[in-house]
């Protein structure tokens, strides 16, 4: 009778739980890096499973405490309850799927005398990292529904940290209103994402700390491959980036060696099986397995550095190039990367035709194309309305001299339609594309010291009465040859027929050029990607994840850091895709350093942008 009193009162202290976890999973993309990589990953975590199935089949592979939000401890901690395990078996397995697993959990929680839970540590006694999603903590009195923990973080084993990792529920709270049990671990869990700014980091290290662009160049590879330290100086601003702690080059003590595993907090990665991992996985894999198959085809095929007709360029939509049958198991052992690189019938690297050259190929040529394009294009946020004529430079006259532009009234009023020049500014009519700031200073370098040659344009456009834009004038600006300061100009006027139309054409098509490489360089990488790295690290770094605004911006920066790693690793770093692509060369990065110099927070949103421009 006693016994069963005593079990029943017990039970009506146990606080019922839910768990929800997901495997590792065999296609993750921190651990692949290749084909090869998906079977080491494979037989790793196969290998470990047996030495930690004694804890798995003992059913104490996970354990968690809950910590309470409303009653404090004599240190003035939230007092800690029972550790208790969770209720079943955790597969170490990995598993294709991203399939999550929910598990039962009680807590021995007497909440008269524990208060309600706010926050719980967990315990990873498996060898193998899992993603836990949530605890759902059911019945909790003086509560209206249940108590969320919303977690969405892998944990480790709990020998690779000094301390439990820990979890709060999804409650927001500013720090002064923070309940006074908490205070000590939201400041705990913040000092251990900050970092002790030491030491190389590690897959399960969870810190957010700042270091500088030093990881682009390869100078003791070979020592045209070394690349300025950008952000560390006047001369190279930047933005930060996520330190990473490698150790520094032989020949540059101020770089960082470069290595394919670039350390990025794991919660930063991109999620399972996601499209994201798809596309990551498969770049990878096409760059480590599909190219070595794939370049003496292209080399047969285009045995040169550049197109020399349209006719190659159509090709790239009309043709391609088609791989063997027996090339495709050579290239990959998966059935996934097989499917995508299939030859039957289908050619690799077929791109879509632009429906702009549907009907007629030719359409791309017109003015009406090229001014439609600007605003339609992929960089429309560089045009701006003319508000002083003739333009001006903001470059400094006593390192380059005059740059004014040489476009004067005579190239502009006949394209005005009857409106003087003077009715034409004050009407909002004048439009400019003017990119001649920023290629001017490097043209020197490109032109001489890279395969590309080009010149710094000044693009003006008339506002029609039906909405569209007509080009009036564009202007090619080049370095004054043996060193004289000032720029060499050519107005280039539009035209139909002749000699002068083949020319305008050329002329639009260096325009195109040095917009095309603003975007990539500036509009994208540098305002999209760089400049929001620092934010995501400070917010780690100084925002809890109790703040409201730290629950705000969260999902605003979910895989920058990610992308912005692999950016460093194959996109922007020396003789990466932008060197070899875009019209920089080896001074890209360096370019985008000179243009961040003028780059102001304020300006950056809606309507400050719109009004500036």
């Amino acid at each position: 009778m006693y016994s069963g009193v005593k079990a029943l009162f017990n039970r009506s202290k146990k606080l019922k739980g839910r768990v929800v976890l997901k495997p590792k999973n065999v296609l993750d993309t921190n651990s692949i890096t290749s084909v090869k990589g998906v079977v080491q990953t494979t037989m790793s975590v196969v290998g470990s499973t047996f030495i930690d199935s004694l804890s798995a089949f003992s059913g104490k592979c996970v354990s968690l405490r809950l910590i309470s939000a409303t009653k404090a401890a004599e240190n003035g901690s939230g007092k800690v309850g029972k550790k208790t395990y969770l209720e079943g078996v955790i597969s170490t397995i990995p598993t294709l799927t991203a399939e999550e697993c929910a598990f039962d959990v009680h807590f021995d929680w007497d909440i008269e005398e524990m208060g309600i839970p706010g926050a719980f540590t967990i315990r990873n006694h498996l060898l193998v990292e899992f993603f836990l999603v949530s605890l759902t903590l059911e019945d909790v009195s003086n509560r209206k529904g249940p108590l969320r923990f919303v977690c969405n973080s892998w944990v480790y084993n709990h020998h690779l940290y000094d301390k439990d990792r820990i979890f709060f529920s999804n409650e927001t709270y500013v720090p002064s209103e923070t309940p006074v049990a908490l205070v000590s671990y939201r400041e705990a869990e913040l000092q251990i994402l900050k970092g002790n700014g030491k030491g190389k980091l590690r897959q399960w290290h969870r810190v957010y700390d700042y270091d500088v662009y030093n990881d682009l160049g390869n100078p003791d590879s070979n020592e045209d491959l070394a690349r300025p330290v950008l952000g560390a100086s006047v001369t190279y601003p930047y933005p930060r980036r996520g330190r990473t702690g490698r150790k520094p080059t032989k020949k540059d003590c101020k770089s960082e060696k470069r290595s394919s595993k670039i350390y990025v907090p794991r919660d930063e990665h991109f999620g399972h099986l996601k499209s994201s991992d798809f596309l990551s996985f498969g770049i990878k894999s096409i760059s480590k397995n599909v190219w070595p198959y794939l370049k003496p085809r292209l080399d047969s095929d285009i045995s040169k550095d550049e197109f020399e007709s349209f006719d190659e360029v159509h090709h790239l939509s009309e043709g391609g190039i088609k791989l063997p049958l027996d090339t495709l198991s050579k290239i990959s052992p998966l059935p996934l990367l097989q499917e995508i690189f299939r030859t039957d019938g289908e050619n690799v690297l077929k791109f879509s035709a632009p429906h702009v050259i549907r009907v007629s190929k030719s359409a791309w040529m017109t003015d009406d194309e090229f001014a439609r394009e600007m605003l339609a294009g992929v960089n429309p946020c560089s045009i701006r309305r003319l508000q002083e004529f003739p333009p001006q430079s903001k470059l400094d006259r006593s390192v380059y001299g005059d740059q004014t532009s040489k476009i004067s009234e005579q190239h502009l009023k006949i394209n005005l339609e009857g409106l003087t020049l003077d009715k034409a500014i004050k009407r909002d009519r004048l439009f400019i594309l003017d990119h001649h700031d920023v290629f001017m200073p490097f043209l020197r370098r490109i032109n001489e010291y890279t395969s590309s040659k080009a010149y710094a344009t000044r693009t003006i456009l008339f506002l029609k009465d039906d909405g569209t834009l007509k080009p009036l004038a564009i202007e090619l600006s080049l370095p004054h040859p043996n060193q004289q300061l000032g720029a060499c100009s050519k107005v280039v006027l539009p035209a139909n027929d002749g000699v002068e139309s083949t020319i305008w054409l050329l002329a639009k098509a260096h325009v195109i050029v040095n917009d095309s490489c603003y975007h990539q360089l500036i509009s994208h990488w540098l305002n999209t990607h760089a400049v929001i790295e620092p934010f995501v690290i400070a917010t780690n770094r100084n925002l809890s994840v109790l703040h409201p605004v730290h629950k705000l911006l969260f999902p605003h920066y979910r895989d920058t850091m990610n992308i912005n790693a692999l950016a460093r690793e194959s996109l922007i770093n020396a003789d990466g895709t932008i060197e070899n692509c875009f019209l920089g060369g080896k001074y890209a990065m360096e370019m985008s350093s000179a243009v961040y110099k003028h780059w102001k927070f304020p300006e950056q949103a809606l309507p400050a942008d719109l009004m500036k421009r």
